[in-house]
Parts: C-alpha cells; sequence; structure tokens
C-alpha cells in the first residue's frame, strides 16, 4: 500500500508490544521499519526502463529479508541518536526490536493487494498477491492513525492493539468481500456458458464494495465491474472482452534470446500474464481508470525492428475525475448495471 499506511501500521504494531516509557521510541522505530522496504523504488536504470517495476516488491519485501531490514533501519537510527544527536534515550536493542517489528508488517500488507510481492524469495519467485484491499485506501489509515496518536500521547500499547484490531478486521472484511466477488464471477461465466481459466480481482480505490474483476475462459479475457454491497447479492456492470497473447509468439521477428523478447518476458511476469494488445502496445489489464474498462494504466511498447533494444515502458491514464465519478457512481448505487448477454 501507500508508503504512509505502511508507516503507520508498522508504527501501530511495535506500539503493540512496548512498554509505557518506550511507546514513542517504538511509534518512531516502527514507523521507519514500516516504510523502509519502499525504499527499492530507487533501484532503476537509464538504460533499462523495466529494472524499476522488476525491482519493486523485490527482495525487500521477502519475510526472509525481515530481520536484516530491521536491523538495517536500526543502525541508521542508532548512529542518528548516538552519534550526530548524542542522545542515550534509545538503545539499539530496543531500536532493533521495533524497527524489525515494523518493517516485519510490510510485505504482508502488501501482499493483500493486487500488484504481487515476492513474499517468499529466494525460494520462491511468485508474486503474491491476495487481492483483498486497494493499494490507496483511506478508511483503514484514517482509523489506525488515530489510535496511533492516541497511543503516542497516551503512552498506552493497548490503545495501538485495538487500532491494529481495526486493521486487520478490515483487511479480514476484504477477505470476505473477495469470497462474494469470486462467487459472482462464477455465476456471471457460467450464464455465458463459459469455462473459467483463472480470475483476477481488483478492489478499487478507496473501498471494498467496487470490484474489478477480470476472468480467463479459452483464448479471452473478461473484464467486468462487481459491486458488493454489505447487506445484498452482488450485482454486475457489464464491460468487454479482449483476446490474449502469448508472449513467445506475439512479435515473431523477435528472437527467443533477444532483448526485445527478454523484456516481454519480464513484463509479463510483472502483469501475471495478463496481456493484451492496446495501440500497438502490449499492456497491463489488472489495471484501469474505470472498473469495468480496459484502457490500461501501463504498458510497453516493443521495437520488432530493433531486437536487441529495450522496450519502451509507458504510462497511459490515470484515474481522473470522469473515472473516480464513475466509480463513486457505482458505490453509492445510482450507476445502472447493463443486462448480462449470456452469449457474451
Amino acid at each position: 500500500m501507500d508508503p504512509f499506511t505502511q508507516g503507520v501500521l508498522g508504527a501501530a504494531f511495535s506500539q503493540s508490544f512496548a512498554r509505557r516509557k518506550k511507546i514513542r521510541v517504538a511509534c518512531l522505530a516502527g514507523a521507519l521499519g514500516g516504510m523502509a522496504a519502499d525504499l527499492d523504488i530507487f533501484i532503476r536504470s537509464s538504460t533499462d526502463p523495466l529494472l524499476a517495476i522488476e525491482f519493486h516488491r523485490h527482495f525487500t519485501h521477502s519475510i526472509w529479508f525481515i530481520p536484516f531490514g530491521g536491523l538495517l533501519v536500526a543502525m541508521a537510527m542508532w548512529l542518528v541518536f548516538s552519534k550526530l544527536l548524542k542522545t542515550k534515550e534509545c538503545d539499539f536493542k530496543s531500536l532493533a526490536l521495533f524497527s524489525t517489528l515494523g518493517y516485519a508488517t510490510h510485505a504482508t500488507l502488501d501482499a493483500c493487494t493486487s500488484y504481487g510481492t515476492r513474499l517468499f524469495w529466494p525460494l520462491s519467485n511468485e508474486r503474491v498477491a491476495w487481492d483483498t484491499v486497494a493499494v490507496i485506501d483511506p478508511l483503514p489509515t484514517i482509523i489506525i492513525t488515530i489510535f496511533v496518536v492516541l497511543s503516542y500521547r497516551r503512552y498506552s500499547r493497548t490503545l495501538a492493539q485495538v487500532g491494529m484490531a481495526c486493521f486487520i478486521g478490515y483487511l479480514a472484511l476484504g477477505f470476505m468481500q473477495n469470497y462474494r466477488v469470486t462467487k459472482k464471477v462464477e455465476q456471471i461465466a457460467a450464464a455465458r456458458g463459459h469455462n473459467i481459466n483463472r480470475i483476477k480481482l481488483n478492489p478499487t480505490l478507496g473501498n471494498l464494495i467496487v470490484w474489478r474483476t477480470i476472468y480467463q475462459s479459452g483464448g479471452n479475457y473478461y473484464v467486468n465491474a462487481v459491486i458488493a454491497q454489505p447487506f445484498s447479492p452482488p450485482t454486475v456492470i457489464e464491460g468487454t472482452s479482449v483476446p490474449m497473447i502469448d508472449p513467445e509468439s506475439i512479435y515473431p521477428e523477435l528472437g527467443p534470446d533477444s532483448v526485445g523478447r527478454k523484456d516481454i518476458r519480464r513484463f509479463d511476469y510483472f502483469a501475471e500474464s495478463y496481456l493484451f494488445k492496446y495501440d500497438g502496445t502490449i499492456a497491463d489489464l489488472r489495471y484501469s481508470a474505470e472498473p469495468h474498462k480496459i484502457q490500461p494504466l501501463w504498458g510497453i511498447r516493443v521495437h520488432p525492428d530493433k531486437p536487441e533494444n529495450h522496450v519502451d515502458y509507458i504510462s497511459y491514464i490515470r484515474p481522473n475525475g470522469r473515472a473516480l465519478n464513475v466509480t463513486w457512481s457505482m458505490l453509492m448505487g445510482t450507476y445502472e448495471p447493463a443486462p448480462i448477454d449470456p452469449e457474451f
């Protein structure tokens, strides 16, 4: 999720284990530990456009890296406090404990999103994505921030624990909503006579009600929006379908060992193989500004005539006022879903 949420979650988790006099140290160390894994955004190359997305949520987000990540944060903090500020209030043992606790929350929270996290690297290269919460969701962030501040001001780890319970409860609700939406997608596919190969779900920004859904059947992807209100059956807003592409056969001019072909494979891995052709490019179908549309957020442009050149990484549209209004109308129930065509 976003760095601020990662920071307050790390702070809350560390405060939950701190004695009264260590609450404020735990807050600071936990917050820094909670955000530290995203320092991988500085891994990039001026000649390889895919290096940045390849290494984001990579080894720094592995559960096996947690002790090392926490220790590095503690060392940096200890140097600042003991050497630069000349204070003895923050002993290294406490800093190491609290920064490690904060660091431990980061990858698990990121795995709850749809983006993909190498949670078990190097034992596994799988990009874990539990598809239960959006990358930005203000509601749980605001709630846990309130409890972190109260815990800090009142020197109370109980308040931090209450905040953690609320946050975990929200994530649990996301898992429940994921299950409901999955069942609805299965109903949609059955009504159309489709056999599902796989399903990808993506809660839209800031809520667990409106979901972008994709399922693969045969050689096509089918995109729809599902509105899962808490106390009523989920409803469907019909989207469209696009043919899937084979990263090994698209652009046959590229040899199997060419830089261009390898880059296509890298992007295919990043996008969990949800690739489709869009406006002369290869795009990631998982994300779009509107939950039932195919207009992507990012993709790559390949140069078949220059097989040893890297691809170009492209950013398309971002959620704008119109797209946010569409999602809002779906959330409020004012967007009328179109009838489902069984032949679609």
